[in-house]
């Protein structure tokens, strides 16, 4: 691998595959700017896709001894974007179509965008506008956020953006229930933009196109902009949107010095709005193009199964092999040892986790390979997943982190436990949880209860039917129900009891963000309660915290009085339990290192973290293939690169889905140092018989070695 020198007065566009060590050359040109050239640091930008892969550079910023003085900027397009358009707001708001441009604009979280336009949407549901289409209430929502959010982002009107995912319709039976649904959802959102228009606010949608439509059309704006940074880090070029690209390719020419970085075959992000095309015309603007091969993560032999992957794509042209049944005995005994130890069919799902769960112990007991080095994927990863791999590591006494970002916030039990606590706590909301709820949270809640005992407890304490929304205590329990529950379980129940009964009396009327964070500080963080030793149920909690603070944020404007106050805590709750899914938190990218880590296998992809052991769990499901179903958007024709009148065939489909996952293959292979274990089973998680295309592309890798 030869060096790679970066100057400090040119536009240089360095790639390579993942591993090859590009981040640390932008890590040590970054310091050589600061420490030997002496820039300022306020004259230096480090643009990235996502802020969970800024972690590097913080570090680095934290570690370099530099005088006092102005910080380097180390953001996201996103952040880049609502900073510029709050920044100027008094020169670009006469002219953007709001109807009172004195006001001051309202920035809306996911949260509070799907808070506003809900009402929208029940009002088309309840008209019948979805009734042809398989998509859950919340889904609906997201999925028309998704489309204002895809097209801004595209450049795309909303009526442009609605006609490509008209082409985009099925053919058949269902095409006009499709048609009638993507027309009610445009209808949506044109409704959406005039009320933010009308209320003065800014969606994320709105924010990028009055950044792309304002701040950069304007000459006084634009300049001033293009001024304040001198020096420009874009790393990850390839899974950032066609605004950044439009935008930096905008602003290399303005620049002392720039480098920018792409991950070969990278791109993950797609579904999200990347734009991986975009690279080329980047590339071709820079003065100088630099190429890094190799890795620093891959041992030779997953190098060579690497290059494998990459060949059977090529000489099938987009042709997968036939689906195979299970993994050949053949293919089993010729895989080399170094690159798969195991490599395993099963009959039935559960036996497949256990399989995984014994192979960790091995490796983390017999081999010492520390648990964080150890990552187990998933197309999905369901409770049952999740749940089952953790019982079975708790015997062993290994931890597991999880991380599922698509998940909604009220599917976590930490959530649905604080949740249900709110309501107990906040009577005069007039919204008693139902008894099951209060099941769960005294469950989650207490350490030592089982869902049993809880069960128990919560049908004495909160019966059935109850209407007032009260608790009992436990010593009014016989004795013989005290006896089973345990006398420890009830000394915790009291406790949480006595807290929420306290926090009544007080007449507490704290913002619902401050309400969880005392919660889980002074009882349910505490030895004896169930958030005590957990690490996901405290990440969660943090989630939820930052989501209802950023709620109140953007709504607190909007409060005359405390009636308002109680309105808006009753609101976030219901939000949060309509299935409203959480915005991208920094805390959930955060797992602990000395964990194993289960996630969806693109979610490892995009915290872009090499770790020593992979296991590929349900390689005959057709998961590692297939989109998921979203019947009101569509990422690829949403794109400014897909023809502006073309339909989408199901050629179109096939091809996408061969490309994406030869892209996936290659990302998890590049980020793995020693081994991959393969799991497979015949029958589904639900009972189903599974062969997948993966399996066929398995065997040819197998058999290769």
């Amino acid at each position: 691998m030869s060096a790679i020198t970066v100057t400090t007065n040119h536009r240089q566009f360095l790639s390579g595959p993942f591993g090859a060590g590009k981040t640390t050359v932008a890590l040590t040109h970054l310091q050589r700017l600061l420490r030997q050239e002496r820039v300022r640091g306020d004259d230096i930008l480090v643009l990235l896709p996502q802020r969970s892969l800024a972690a590097p550079y913080h570090e680095v910023l934290r570690s370099t001894l530099l005088p006092p003085g102005p910080t380097v900027r180390v953001t996201t397009f996103a952040s880049l974007a609502q900073q510029a358009v709050e920044l100027y707001w008094p020169l670009l708001a006469p002219t953007a179509g709001f109807a009172d441009p004195s006001r001051e604009p309202t920035f809306l979280t996911l949260e509070t965008s799907q808070y506003h336009m809900a009402p929208l949407v029940d009002a088309a549901d309840e008209a019948g506008a979805f009734e042809g289409v398989r998509v859950e209430r919340a889904r609906v929502v997201s999925q028309v956020l998704d489309n204002l959010n895809k097209a801004a982002l595209q450049g795309l009107s909303i009526d442009e953006a609605y006609a490509r995912l008209e082409l985009a319709a099925p053919l058949g039976e269902q095409r006009a229930a499709r048609l009638n649904a993507l027309r009610s959802a445009r209808k949506i959102s044109h409704e959406f933009r005039a009320l933010c228009l009308r209320e003065t606010l800014l969606d994320f949608s709105l924010q990028i196109t009055l950044f792309s439509t304002h701040v950069l059309t304007n000459p006084w704006s634009r300049t001033h902009l293009f001024r304040t940074h001198r020096h420009l880090i874009y790393d990850n070029v390839e899974e950032d949107t066609y605004s950044a690209h439009r935008l930096v390719a905008a602003w290399l020419p303005q620049l002392e010095s720039a480098l920018l970085i792409s991950d070969d075959d990278g791109g993950y992000r797609t579904f999200l709005g990347a734009d991986p095309e975009g690279v080329v015309e980047l590339r071709q603007r820079c003065d100088v193009e630099l190429l890094m091969t190799g890795s620093h993560v891959m041992q030779p032999g997953i190098g060579r199964l690497a290059h494998r992957v990459a060949t059977i794509f090529a000489t099938s042209k987009h042709n997968a092999s036939s689906p195979t049944t299970a993994l050949s005995d053949q293919a089993s005994a010729t895989a080399s040892p170094a690159l798969v130890t195991s490599a395993e069919t099963f009959r039935f799902y559960p036996q497949m986790v256990s399989w995984a769960a014994e192979q960790i112990r091995r490796l983390v007991q017999e081999e010492g390979v520390a648990p964080g080095e150890i990552a187990v994927l998933a197309p999905f990863v369901s409770d049952a997943l999740r749940f089952s791999l953790q019982t079975a590591l708790e015997r062993y006494k290994i931890s597991l982190a999880t991380h599922r970002p698509s998940r909604a916030l009220q599917d976590e039990p930490a959530a649905r436990t604080l949740l249900t606590l709110a309501r107990l706590a906040h009577p005069f909301w007039g919204m008693a949880p139902a008894t099951p709820d209060v099941t769960l949270a005294l469950t989650v809640a207490i350490g030592d209860l089982d869902p049993v005992r809880a069960s128990l407890l919560s049908t004495i304490v909160y019966p059935p039917r109850r209407r007032e929304n009260e608790l009992g205590r436990f010593a009014t329990l016989t004795e013989e129900a005290r006896q089973r529950i345990s006398y420890t379980a009830g000394e915790h129940y009291d406790r949480l009891r006595d807290w929420l009964y306290t926090y009544r009396a007080e007449g507490s009327n704290l913002p619902l963000d401050q309400f969880f964070a005392r919660l889980f500080g002074e009882v349910l963080s505490q030895p004896g309660f169930g958030f005590h030793a957990d690490r996901d149920a405290a990440r969660v909690a943090s989630q939820l915290v930052e989501s209802a603070r950023k709620f109140r944020w953007a709504l607190e404007g909007k409060v005359t009085d405390a009636n308002d106050s109680v309105r808006f805590g009753r609101a976030y709750v219901q939000l949060a339990e309509s299935g409203a899914l959480g915005a991208l938190y920094l805390p959930g990218w955060r797992t602990p290192e000395d964990a194993v880590f289960l996630a969806p296998a693109y979610t490892f992809l995009l915290r872009n973290r090499p770790v020593d052991v992979q296991f590929w769990l349900d390689i005959g499901s057709t998961g590692w293939w297939e989109r998921l179903y979203q019947p009101l958007t569509h990422p690829f024709v949403l794109s400014a690169r897909w023809p502006l009148s073309a339909s989408w065939t199901d050629r179109d489909e096939y091809i996408t889905r061969q490309e994406t996952m030869r892209r996936l293959l290659l990302g998890l292979l590049r980020r793995t140092r020693r081994q991959i274990f393969l799991g497979a089973s015949d029958y589904s998680e639900s009972g189903y018989e599974q062969r997948g295309p993966l399996l066929g592309i398995v065997n040819q890798l197998l058999a290769y070695f």
